[in-house]
């Protein structure tokens, strides 16, 4: 089958969280740790968890907020910079690294802190038939190094939600913008426009990836739950309605699978969940299996989302 027969759907939907969202998502841990390795320029650095003394008067808003307008500033300077504005450069570095270094003195502990988020849904095919059938062109195009027509296939085999965190490297920000000023005070603007630029640069970046199958099949599961709860697992109807909800999750799993998210043995503590709630079901006399598939799915998206913790 040639692929321009083939319907392929292909979504994208993007959104930036506002900052007020952002500061929600954003836990400040009671100890310090070093959990993801992130992406930094070309560079690699150790996504931390802060701690805060809560008592020095600052919330986490206040810290976020600091952070993005420390940002901001730095590009203001930036930009002054190259619109021959050297004396407003020097204005926005010396307020923004004012208000760094006091933040810092106040909580010394501070490292990595979120400025961005961006959250990205991309719909691709979820037809299990479809998906085998795009698989094998796909191997044949490879095969015959046609790259470039491989490309809308591998497109649509992605069906995942991104969610993008930039962090600002705060404990690293304030001493490398101290530089800057001396080289704008010694009339080398070019050289201070680079070493703007590399800070800029210097953001870290996390991408945490889930596959919407594994969320579809959760929705279909809590679904199944409500049903099993509020209606009478004696009656039949119940009972097919709850199996109906339950075999589409698994479909939705085996989707997941198929498009390659995580390896097959990640899977197979779903399925066993899966197949003992059917058995339930049938019985009618479900105690912990909910619990059990529940476990089975958080551990699941873990180990998928976070493969190196």
């Amino acid at each position: 089958m040639k692929t321009e027969n083939i319907n392929i759907k292909i979504v994208l939907r993007t959104a930036v969280i506002p900052l007020a969202v952002s500061l929600l998502l954003f836990t400040l841990s009671v100890e310090a740790a070093n959990t993801t390795t992130t992406t930094k320029g070309n560079h690699l650095a150790k996504k931390q968890t802060i701690s805060i003394d809560d008592k020095k008067g600052l919330t986490h808003k206040q810290i976020v907020k600091e952070a993005v307008d420390a940002f901001e500033a730095t590009k203001t300077a930036l930009k002054a910079l190259e619109n021959d504005q050297p004396k407003q450069a020097l204005a926005a570095l010396e307020v923004v690294s004012g208000n760094l270094h006091l933040l810092l003195a106040r909580n010394p502990a501070l490292g990595l802190i979120p400025i961005d988020i961006q959250v990205q849904v991309l719909e691709g095919v979820t037809d299990l038939k479809t998906i085998n059938t795009l698989q094998d062109e796909l191997d044949d195009l490879i095969d015959d190094k046609q790259y470039q027509a491989a490309r809308l296939i591998v497109d649509s085999l992605v069906d995942e939600l991104r969610v993008t965190t930039v962090y600002l490297p705060l404990a690293s920000y304030p001493a490398a913008l101290d530089k800057i000023a001396p080289l704008i005070d010694e009339g080398k603007i070019d050289q201070a426009k680079e070493q703007l630029v590399d800070i800029l640069n210097t953001y870290v970046s996390d991408q945490e990836i889930t596959p919407l199958g594994i969320l579809r099949a959760e929705g279909e599961l809590t679904e199944a739950f409500q049903v099993e709860h509020s209606e009478d697992l004696s009656q039949q109807e119940s009972k097919n309605k709850i199996e109906k909800l339950i075999n589409e999750a698994e479909q939705h799993i085996k989707v997941a699978q198929t498009l390659g998210y995580g390896m097959k043995q990640d899977y197979k503590s779903l399925y066993d969940s899966i197949n003992v709630l059917k058995t339930a079901v049938r019985k009618a006399k479900i105690t912990t299996e909910w619990a059990a598939i529940k476990k089975s799915l958080s551990a699941f998206k873990n180990k998928i989302v976070h493969p190196r913790d």
